[in-house]
Order: structure tokens, then sequence, then C-alpha cells
């Protein structure tokens, strides 16, 4: 049934207010859809519809590629009308978009993203080979896929001189892969792939980026005032059980078991089961965080958006990045040439058990390693324990 702009404003309003947004937020949402209503006034629009939805995006300026984060709120307001109308519930957070693929090359990606399916990859995977196939074919400047020639790739490649080594190898190996399959089927010639060099490169090339003790303890004590107790607790659990991002934010209520003060999961990247020990400090501040501040939310994910309409994280790309870098920059830690990220802190808790003696075996079970050999490029870092085997420097 339609309705009418002041039906649907109405309609938005009350549900912000069930959902527990401020009634600063909700004057936020309100101040857009007043522009909106008079833009309807205007127009003799009775009715407001999808159509109409999507002039009106036109007309304010909201359809930009990459919108300014004021009209990524703006354009959040304008779709939470018919969101509510139609689904009942609030419409995903605005992102920007993705490269816009040329039409002549959408159904070869589709086909493509179906192949990777087919293959059981795991979703983190596929959105990884999607996105780097996906620039790949925005940037070519080819009209059919059988005309792709070896000087495309290599320009392309060429675009990403800046990059490191192994993120380029990176690149190769999915356009490699890319080809091969669309040579398979047919679309474009088997000479390409063949052709494709292999860029020198090792993952264990370059040095992980770890701290000291004193730094992580400085940067987990300098968490942010808004959400102190959910910012603390997730920087203990990648500092000190070496938990990943992605195995954080995947966290439920039931793999807490404070009986036996366990953690126990199943982590994301690898599939592997981990059941890990929690410390008393860990322990404690999860605790704290659930009982003083988490919101009151039927959603069992362990860690939620503090503000409304407190959903969890799990959908977010990379969303725990800035409370690493931002705790990193209030403790002074000095990060200049290493990464600052969530990561950082589980290659700082690895470093730092190594440092203290706990044998390679045990360090590969905390951290969740399917391989043993994955652990021993914290070798390179133990400079103490290299000490023993450096050799004496001939004199001339």
């Amino acid at each position: 049934m339609n309705k009418n702009i002041d039906e649907i404003v109405s309609q938005a309003g009350r549900m912000l207010a069930e959902l527990g947004y401020t009634s600063g937020t909700i004057q936020h949402y309100k101040g857009t859809w007043n522009k909106a209503k008079r833009w309807c006034s205007e127009r003799g629009i009775e009715w407001f519809d999808t159509d109409q939805e999507q002039q009106l995006i036109v007309d304010m300026g909201l359809n930009e590629n990459v919108p300014s984060p004021g009209k990524r709120s703006m354009l959040r307001h304008v779709r939470t009308l018919l969101s509510v109308e139609k689904d009942g519930c609030l419409p995903s957070l605005s992102r920007a978009l993705p490269e816009d693929v040329p039409d002549r090359f959408l159904h070869v990606l589709d086909a493509y993203v179906s192949h990777l399916q087919q293959r059981g990859l795991a979703r983190h995977t596929r959105r990884g080979q999607t996105c780097l196939i996906r620039k790949f074919l925005t940037g070519v400047r080819i009209n059919d896929l059988g005309d792709l020639s070896m000087e495309d790739v290599t320009a392309h490649i060429e675009a990403c001189s800046l990059m490191t080594p192994q993120t380029r190898a990176g690149i190769l190996y999915a356009i490699r892969a890319f080809t091969t399959w669309a040579a398979g089927e047919g679309l474009c010639s088997s000479a390409v792939a063949a052709a494709m060099p292999i860029i020198p490169g090792h993952k264990y090339a370059s040095l992980p980026s770890a701290y000291a003790v004193s730094e992580v303890a400085a940067m987990v004590a300098a968490t942010g005032a808004e959400c102190l107790r959910r910012d603390r607790a997730m920087l203990l659990l990648a500092s000190v059980l070496g938990m990943r991002a992605g195995d954080i934010r995947a966290l439920r209520l039931g793999d807490l078991d404070w009986r036996t003060r366990e953690v126990r999961f199943t982590q994301v990247k690898t599939g592997n089961p981990v059941r890990l020990p929690l410390p008393d400090e860990v322990m404690l501040a999860l605790a704290d965080y659930l009982r003083n501040e988490r919101p009151k939310n039927p959603n069992d994910h362990v860690f939620l958006h503090h503000r409304a309409p407190h959903d969890s994280f799990e959908n977010a790309v990379n969303p725990f990045h800035y409370v690493a870098t931002n705790a990193y920059v209030r403790a002074s830690v000095n990060t200049s040439g290493k990464h600052h990220g969530m990561h950082s802190l589980r290659h700082s808790a690895a470093t730092n058990m190594l440092s203290g003696g706990t044998p390679y075996p045990v360090i590969s079970g905390i951290l969740g390693h399917s391989n043993a050999n994955t652990t021993r490029k914290y070798m390179a870092i133990d400079v103490e324990r290299l000490r023993f085997l450096s050799l004496e420097v001939p004199r001339g």
C-alpha cells in the first residue's frame, strides 16, 4: 500500500526511537527528511516510491561514486524511509561504490565469481579475488576480452608500481588465475596467461611488525573514552591471546566459557577449532564490557556497535583497525616503518611469547597455525637468541 511522505517519515521516526537512537541523531535524520518533504511538496508528489527516491537522490547530489561523509549520511537518511516502509528495517551502511566495470565485461565477471564459488574458496578469498579482477577489467582499454594482450597486463601492473612486491605478486597471481579460466572458456588467448612473469618475492621477506611488552601495555591503557571497555577487551584478545581481528569480530557469547575460563571458537581464516585459556586480565575486561557497556541487544555477537541500532561487525571490512591505530597514537608509540593495525598485536603476542621462552609448538597452538613452520618467521626478530648463532667477522 502506497503512503505519502508524511506517513513514511512518521513511521521511520518511530522505528529509530524503538531502536534506541538518541534524540540528537533522530533530529539529524529529520533534517534530511524535511528536505525530502519540501522536495515532494514543490513537485506535487503525493505518493513516495522507488522512482521518487532515485530522483530525490540525484537532485540532492547524493549519487556520487565517492560521496563525502556528510552526503553519505544524508543518503542513508533518504534510503531509510523506503527501507523501513518496505522491509521493516534500516538500510545497510552506505559505502563507496566499487569500480564501475564496463557493461561489456559484466557477464564475464559474474561468470568468474560463480567459478570461484564452485571452487569452494572461502568468502573473504572470493571477495579479495573479485575486487582485484574488478579493478583490472575496469582499467583495460579493450572492447573485447579476446583482444587482451600481455601489454594490457603489463600496463596494469606498472600502475601498481608503488605497491610492495608481495602485493603486486598477489595481483598478478589473481590476473593469471582469471586469464587461465577465461582461456579455458574460450574468452581470451591462452598465450596471455602463459606469458605472465612471476614477481620475485616471499611473504617472509620482511620482518613482522611487533612491539615491545611496554609499548603494547601503553596502547591498551590508552583506549578512547567513547567505548573504553569494548576497545580494551578487543585489544587484549589480540595482544594477549593473539586472536585475529576476524575471529574477534565473529566471537559469540556462547564461545566464552566462564566456568572453565576458556574461549573456544573456529578460526575464520583456517577453519581450525581453537581453545584458549582466559587470563584474569582478559576475562575481567570482557566481563566489565558485557556488564557495564555492551548494549542490551538479542544479537549474540560479543562485540556490537555502541551506536543504535547496535549491530554486530559481522559484515564490516577491517572494522577494528582504527581501534588499534588510535590507541598507538594516544600512547605515543613510535609506529614508523611498521604496520600498526590489529594484526600487529598478534605479531607482538607471538614475539613476546617467544622472547619469554615459550616453545614454538605452544605458540603455534595458541595462534592456531595449521603448520608449525608458519611460526618460524618470528625467529627473525628474536634478536637475543640469534646472537648465539652469529659468526665472528674475519679480521683482514
